[in-house]
Parts: C-alpha cells; structure tokens; sequence
C-alpha cells in the first residue's frame, strides 16, 4: 500500500484559483440574469441599472486577474506547464479548462484507472434495466461538479470540430432517450484521454484516436455477431 504524501502546494494553489474562478462564474451568471430582468421590468432604476453595470465590471476584472495567476503559477513550473500543454493540444481544451481539471484532480493524484476518475467526476451513466423494462436513463449527480462544468463547452466544441468525438457522439445519441446523455459521454471521453495524455506526457494524436476508435468498433460489431450466433 502507497504511503500517503501531501499535495504538491502549487496544485493545491491551482484548485483555489479554480474553485475562486468557478465561484465568479456562477455570480457573473447569476449578475447577468438580475440585470436582465431589471432591464425588461416596468419600474427600473437607472442608479440600479448602474450598479448592477458596475457590479459585473468587477466580477469580469476579478475574473482576469485569476486567471492571469493561473497562467503565472503554471508556467513557473516547467514540467506542470509542458503536462498542460499535452491537454491543450486536445482540440477544444482551452489554458483554463485543462488546468481547471488538473487543479481539482491535484494532478491526477489518487487514480490509478480512468474508471475511478469518470465515478470522482460523477460521469456515472445509471440504466435502470430490468428484464423487458428499461426505465430511465439518468447521470450520477454526485462528483466533482468542477469538473463537470469545465468539460461542458470543450465537450460542445469537440463535437462540432473532433472529427472522431463528433463521430462517438453521433453513435451514442441516437440509443440514449436524453441527447445530454450523449454529450456527458463526450465529456467522460475527454477526461479519460485527458488522463492518458497527462500521464504518458505526450500530445493528443488525432490518426491514433481514430485507429484506436475503430478498433473498438470491430471488436463490438465481432462481440455482436458472436452474441447472435450464440443465440441461433
């Protein structure tokens, strides 16, 4: 049994600034929606209006000001910046996505499979099966909701632009009865390559992943014939 070691403190001051960041995302969003509102309500204020104008400035600023320290911290440490950088060549992972993810994994620490990290994340798929019956198919609400979060819009945009998670995507939606279904897979598959890329410290290598997704392809659709052969 591995001896227990603390975090490496500069992963530990890279999920502060995450959660700081995730924290002033929310309030933005919240901020906005006030403003909205107060914009299409019949008694208005300007001085309100005003405030709210001066309140979002700030969050926004704020928001740089983290972020500006998340590329200060990383880039001080050579070999965290370069690991960083093998997540970014993912198309769709953003500077502020991959280092999000690393902060709130310290680095990946404690997984020693993809599996444990998707259940950290709350990336579970539930199907309630039950002989004929198959109830409804929902995501675990549980994990790390940071994570979640800041795989959402890298997942939206792999589908449009990764030719091969576009291609994943459309096989999986159409079998699931929520289209979010599908997408919290793509976000599941980004983690996990996340994961592979960070600990073999090498970048993203679109021609494997699609060798690699084919293969698994074949060995399904050999399962599946067997399956049925089987049944005959």
């Amino acid at each position: 049994m591995a001896l227990w070691s603390p975090p490496d403190p500069i992963l530990r001051q890279l999920k502060g600034l995450s959660r700081e960041r995730s924290f002033l995302l929310k309030e933005k969003q919240i901020e906005r929606n006030r403003l909205h509102a107060l914009e299409h309500s019949v008694y208005k204020s300007k001085r309100e209006l005003k405030r709210y104008g001066q309140r979002l400035k700030l969050i926004e600023k704020q928001l740089i000001e983290i972020e500006k320290e998340m590329e200060i911290l990383v880039k001080n440490d050579p070999q965290m910046h370069q690991r960083i950088k093998h997540l970014e060549s993912i198309p769709g992972i953003s500077f502020k996505s991959a280092a999000t993810v690393v902060g709130e994994t310290l680095g990946f620490t404690g997984f020693t499979n993809a599996k444990q990290l998707t259940s950290y994340a709350g990336f579970d798929v539930v199907l309630k099966e039950s002989g004929a019956y198959k109830g409804k198919t929902r995501i675990s609400k549980k994990g790390n909701k940071h994570i979640r979060s800041a795989l959402y819009m890298p997942a939206m945009s792999a589908i449009q632009w990764n030719p091969t998670l576009r291609k994943f995507y459309e096989r999986v939606q159409p079998t699931k009865v929520k289209p979010m279904i599908a997408l919290v897979a793509v976000e599941r598959k980004l983690l996990v390559l996340m994961y592979s890329l960070w600990k073999n410290e090498i970048d993203y290598d679109p021609e494997h992943e699609q060798k690699k997704t084919a293969r698994t392809e074949v060995l399904a659709a050999q399962d599946r014939s067997n399956l049925t052969l089987t049944s005959s």
